[in-house]
């Protein structure tokens, strides 16, 4: 049987890393993407404008606008860089609470009923899915405090989709059941068969392809320069 403190214990545990993961990992690549603005300022400085016949200051004002493009644009990736990869950790971490999760709350949800089958109206399975899921953010105690606003508001979100699953899901896996009464191994097997693990990888997998688009238009970023002077 699940344990519900150590299902509260992860989850306390989760968002209390969530922020200070995400600011380290913010810090950490806006500073290497600064780092290699700055390389690419002093690439093109090098391989063009040093190699023109240009005046002094007008040299001077295209190592400026470059310092300036690259000194944006590479801290700009960094983060965005930052945020997808803080996030598909995030994902891969979750698949073991979520599974946890799930079923503290299918089973809590569950217990009320005696049979479970098709004729429980779906809207009664909803309002008790949201009573006992308000009950678990309770005693999470995210209160207090911008940030743990924002931790209530994302967990309140991830409630929504586990009771959508829930209600979709579940349900249809265990009404293929045919029994008058489900045990507890019943339900853990629904839940486990819904797969979290190809819910969250279908997410992670979204994001690798959001951060090749940033990796791709990092490179168009700085490219962009160097293609201006090679045409002109």
């Amino acid at each position: 049987m699940t344990d519900k403190s150590q299902v509260l214990s992860y989850w306390q545990k989760f968002f209390a890393d969530l922020f200070i993961g995400t600011f380290v990992n913010l810090l950490l690549f806006g500073v290497v993407g600064f780092v290699v603005g700055m390389i690419g300022t002093y690439s093109l400085k090098e391989i063009y404008i040093g190699s023109t016949d240009w005046s002094g200051w007008l040299q001077w004002l295209a190592v400026i606008t470059a310092l300036l493009w690259y000194g944006l644009w590479g801290p700009v990736h960094g983060v965005i860089a930052s945020i997808i990869e803080t996030a598909r950790g995030k994902f891969r971490q979750m698949v073991g609470g979520l599974h946890d999760l799930m079923d503290l709350l299918v089973s809590g949800v569950l217990s009320h009923y005696p049979n479970v089958n098709k004729s429980i109206p779906r809207e009664e399975l909803a309002r008790k899915f949201d009573e006992i899921g308000k009950k678990f953010l309770d005693e999470l105690k995210l209160k207090g405090g911008p940030i743990n606003w924002m931790k209530g508001l994302f967990f309140k979100a991830l409630l929504k989709v586990l009771k959508f699953i829930f209600l979709d899901d579940v349900m249809e896996e265990l009404n293929k059941k045919g029994k008058d009464h489900l045990d507890r191994a019943d339900i853990e097997s629904a839940v486990r068969r819904v797969g979290a693990e190809f819910v969250i990888s279908t997410l992670t997998d979204q994001m690798l392809i959001l951060q090749g688009l940033n990796v791709l238009a990092l490179t168009l970023t700085f490219g962009l320069p160097f293609f201006l002077f090679w045409s002109f």
